[in-house]
Protein backbone atom coordinates (compact mmCIF):
# COMPACT_ATOMS: atom_id res chain seq x y z
CA UNK A 1 0.00 0.00 0.00
CA UNK A 2 2.87 2.24 0.82
CA UNK A 3 4.22 1.58 -2.89
CA UNK A 4 1.26 2.51 -4.55
CA UNK A 5 0.92 6.02 -2.54
CA UNK A 6 4.14 6.81 -3.23
CA UNK A 7 2.65 7.84 -6.79
CA UNK A 8 -0.45 9.31 -4.95
CA UNK A 9 0.76 12.92 -6.76
CA UNK A 10 -0.77 11.40 -10.23
CA UNK A 11 -3.81 12.17 -8.78
CA UNK A 12 -3.00 15.86 -8.61
CA UNK A 13 -3.09 15.92 -12.20
CA UNK A 14 -5.62 13.09 -13.20
CA UNK A 15 -8.08 13.72 -10.95
CA UNK A 16 -9.19 17.42 -11.48
CA UNK A 17 -8.66 16.55 -15.35
CA UNK A 18 -11.37 13.34 -15.61
CA UNK A 19 -13.35 15.78 -13.34
CA UNK A 20 -13.62 18.20 -15.79
CA UNK A 21 -13.62 16.19 -19.07
CA UNK A 22 -16.46 13.56 -17.65
CA UNK A 23 -18.80 16.04 -18.43
CA UNK A 24 -18.44 15.37 -22.06
CA UNK A 25 -18.14 12.01 -21.85
CA UNK A 26 -16.89 8.68 -19.35
CA UNK A 27 -14.61 7.74 -22.15
CA UNK A 28 -12.92 10.80 -23.05
CA UNK A 29 -12.48 11.52 -19.23
CA UNK A 30 -10.73 8.19 -19.08
CA UNK A 31 -8.53 8.38 -21.73
CA UNK A 32 -7.28 12.23 -20.63
CA UNK A 33 -6.61 10.93 -17.20
CA UNK A 34 -4.68 8.25 -18.65
CA UNK A 35 -2.83 10.29 -21.07
CA UNK A 36 -1.71 12.76 -18.43
CA UNK A 37 -0.87 10.37 -15.90
CA UNK A 38 0.91 8.58 -18.69
CA UNK A 39 3.10 11.70 -19.47
CA UNK A 40 3.95 11.99 -15.77
CA UNK A 41 6.57 9.09 -16.29
CA UNK A 42 8.28 10.89 -19.00
CA UNK A 43 11.90 11.36 -18.20
CA UNK A 44 13.37 14.48 -18.20
CA UNK A 45 16.52 15.11 -17.76
CA UNK A 46 17.07 11.49 -17.04
CA UNK A 47 14.14 12.08 -13.89
CA UNK A 48 10.29 11.61 -14.36
CA UNK A 49 7.74 13.91 -13.40
CA UNK A 50 6.55 11.54 -11.40
CA UNK A 51 9.22 11.40 -9.44
CA UNK A 52 10.09 15.41 -9.90
CA UNK A 53 6.56 15.84 -8.09
CA UNK A 54 7.38 13.87 -5.69
CA UNK A 55 10.54 15.50 -4.55
CA UNK A 56 8.68 19.09 -4.37
CA UNK A 57 5.39 17.89 -2.75
CA UNK A 58 6.42 14.76 -1.17
CA UNK A 59 3.93 12.29 -0.19
CA UNK A 60 0.23 13.60 -0.05
CA UNK A 61 -1.99 13.31 2.67
CA UNK A 62 -4.43 10.92 2.93
CA UNK A 63 -7.12 13.83 3.51
CA UNK A 64 -5.95 15.00 0.04
CA UNK A 65 -5.80 11.32 -1.31
CA UNK A 66 -9.63 11.13 -0.49
CA UNK A 67 -11.05 14.45 -2.47
CA UNK A 68 -8.82 13.47 -5.16
CA UNK A 69 -10.51 10.41 -5.13
CA UNK A 70 -14.17 11.07 -4.44
CA UNK A 71 -14.63 14.32 -6.84
CA UNK A 72 -14.21 12.18 -10.16
CA UNK A 73 -16.46 9.57 -8.76
CA UNK A 74 -19.44 12.61 -7.47
CA UNK A 75 -18.98 13.78 -11.04
CA UNK A 76 -19.48 10.20 -12.65
CA UNK A 77 -22.02 9.90 -10.63
CA UNK A 78 -23.86 13.74 -11.37
CA UNK A 79 -23.78 14.15 -7.50
CA UNK A 80 -23.29 17.60 -6.19
CA UNK A 81 -20.77 17.55 -3.01
CA UNK A 82 -22.48 19.07 0.29
CA UNK A 83 -20.84 22.60 0.05
CA UNK A 84 -21.50 23.03 4.04
CA UNK A 85 -20.17 19.92 4.43
CA UNK A 86 -17.05 20.59 2.40
CA UNK A 87 -16.52 24.46 3.79
CA UNK A 88 -16.39 23.06 6.95
CA UNK A 89 -13.75 19.85 6.18
CA UNK A 90 -11.30 22.96 4.78
CA UNK A 91 -12.05 25.02 7.84
CA UNK A 92 -10.77 22.16 9.82
CA UNK A 93 -7.97 21.32 7.43
CA UNK A 94 -6.76 25.20 7.89
CA UNK A 95 -7.50 25.29 11.47
CA UNK A 96 -5.47 22.43 11.94
CA UNK A 97 -2.42 23.92 9.16
CA UNK A 98 -2.82 27.00 11.61
CA UNK A 99 -1.72 24.95 14.75
CA UNK A 100 0.98 23.11 13.17
CA UNK A 101 2.81 24.86 10.60
CA UNK A 102 3.68 28.39 12.45
CA UNK A 103 4.82 26.39 15.50
CA UNK A 104 6.60 23.81 12.95
CA UNK A 105 8.56 26.63 11.49
CA UNK A 106 10.10 27.96 14.88
CA UNK A 107 6.88 30.21 15.85
CA UNK A 108 6.15 29.75 19.49
CA UNK A 109 8.34 27.66 22.26
CA UNK A 110 6.88 24.42 21.30
CA UNK A 111 7.14 21.76 18.19
CA UNK A 112 3.43 21.21 17.49
CA UNK A 113 4.81 18.47 14.70
CA UNK A 114 5.62 16.48 17.62
CA UNK A 115 2.52 15.74 18.88
CA UNK A 116 2.34 13.67 15.91
CA UNK A 117 4.58 11.01 17.05
CA UNK A 118 2.49 10.32 20.25
CA UNK A 119 -0.82 11.48 18.98
CA UNK A 120 -3.14 10.19 21.51
CA UNK A 121 -4.69 13.78 22.10
CA UNK A 122 -4.18 14.65 18.56
CA UNK A 123 -5.95 11.28 17.55
CA UNK A 124 -8.90 11.83 20.28
CA UNK A 125 -9.39 15.87 18.65
CA UNK A 126 -9.48 13.71 15.09
CA UNK A 127 -12.08 11.46 16.19
CA UNK A 128 -14.06 14.20 18.21
CA UNK A 129 -14.00 15.73 14.63
CA UNK A 130 -15.74 12.78 12.83
CA UNK A 131 -18.02 12.51 15.70
CA UNK A 132 -19.28 15.84 14.99
CA UNK A 133 -19.01 15.12 11.41
CA UNK A 134 -21.67 12.62 11.54
CA UNK A 135 -24.15 14.16 13.77
CA UNK A 136 -24.06 17.16 11.07
CA UNK A 137 -24.65 14.52 8.60
CA UNK A 138 -21.33 15.89 6.65
CA UNK A 139 -20.43 12.33 5.36
CA UNK A 140 -17.63 13.62 3.08
CA UNK A 141 -15.94 14.83 6.25
CA UNK A 142 -16.67 11.70 8.52
CA UNK A 143 -15.28 9.64 5.76
CA UNK A 144 -12.56 11.46 5.37
CA UNK A 145 -11.66 10.99 9.30
CA UNK A 146 -12.29 7.67 8.97
CA UNK A 147 -10.11 7.02 6.33
CA UNK A 148 -7.56 8.85 8.19
CA UNK A 149 -7.37 7.48 10.73
CA UNK A 150 -7.64 3.70 9.60
CA UNK A 151 -4.23 4.98 7.47
CA UNK A 152 -2.47 5.38 10.04
CA UNK A 153 -3.32 2.72 12.17
CA UNK A 154 -2.36 0.74 9.53
CA UNK A 155 0.62 2.37 8.67
CA UNK A 156 0.22 3.03 4.90
CA UNK A 157 2.22 5.69 4.48
CA UNK A 158 6.11 6.02 5.26
CA UNK A 159 5.62 8.68 7.65
CA UNK A 160 4.95 7.48 11.72
CA UNK A 161 3.27 10.88 12.34
CA UNK A 162 -0.16 11.41 12.56
CA UNK A 163 0.33 15.32 11.21
CA UNK A 164 1.84 13.62 7.77
CA UNK A 165 -1.87 11.85 7.64
CA UNK A 166 -3.97 15.08 8.08
CA UNK A 167 -2.55 17.41 6.11
CA UNK A 168 -0.01 18.42 3.35
CA UNK A 169 0.54 22.08 1.69
CA UNK A 170 -0.89 21.48 -1.34
CA UNK A 171 -4.40 20.89 0.49
CA UNK A 172 -3.76 23.74 2.76
CA UNK A 173 -2.95 25.99 -0.08
CA UNK A 174 -6.16 24.89 -1.64
CA UNK A 175 -8.56 25.02 1.44
CA UNK A 176 -6.93 29.09 1.77
CA UNK A 177 -8.29 29.92 -1.82
CA UNK A 178 -11.53 27.66 -1.82
CA UNK A 179 -12.15 29.31 1.92
CA UNK A 180 -11.55 32.86 0.56
CA UNK A 181 -13.55 32.84 -2.67
CA UNK A 182 -16.43 31.35 -0.13
CA UNK A 183 -16.38 34.12 1.82
CA UNK A 184 -16.57 36.34 -1.09
CA UNK A 185 -19.27 34.35 -2.20
CA UNK A 186 -20.95 35.12 0.35
CA UNK A 187 -19.92 38.63 0.36
CA UNK A 188 -21.61 38.91 -2.79
CA UNK A 189 -24.95 37.44 -2.15
CA UNK A 190 -25.35 39.03 1.19
CA UNK A 191 -25.11 42.59 -0.61
CA UNK A 192 -27.17 41.34 -3.63
CA UNK A 193 -29.80 40.50 -0.66
CA UNK A 194 -29.32 43.63 0.94
CA UNK A 195 -29.83 45.46 -2.65
CA UNK A 196 -33.18 43.51 -3.51
CA UNK A 197 -34.51 44.20 0.15
CA UNK A 198 -34.27 48.16 -0.24
CA UNK A 199 -35.70 48.21 -3.56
Amino acid sequence: MSELLDYSSILLVASPIFALAVRHSLRLAVISALTASGFLFVPINGVSLILQLKGVFADLSLTTVMLLTIWPLLRVNNISLNSSDFTWLCAVVLTLAITLYPMALGVGPYDSYALGYQPSALLTLVAAMGVLAVQKKYWVSAATVVVVLFGYWLRVLPSQNLWDYLLDPILVIFTIIYLLHHLYRLRISRRLTGTLRST
